[in-house]
């Protein structure tokens, strides 16, 4: 079961295919970052940075 490279928590392989990188690696997770993060790519970003491209306007 994939985990998040963060914290250690184990995350589903479907949220690894969501919201993992192109390799399905989870670097951030729901136990880490908000969920609001998650949505803006946090979790694909080894960094745990939010990228721009992928941010919601306001």
């Amino acid at each position: 079961m994939p985990q998040c490279r963060n914290c250690g928590s184990h995350v589903t392989v479907q949220f690894a295919k969501v919201f993992g990188d192109n390799q399905d690696t989870v670097h951030n997770c729901m136990s880490c970052v908000p969920n609001a993060e998650l949505d803006d790519g946090a979790a694909s970003n080894a960094d745990g940075t939010v990228d721009a491209r992928h941010a919601w306007s306001d």
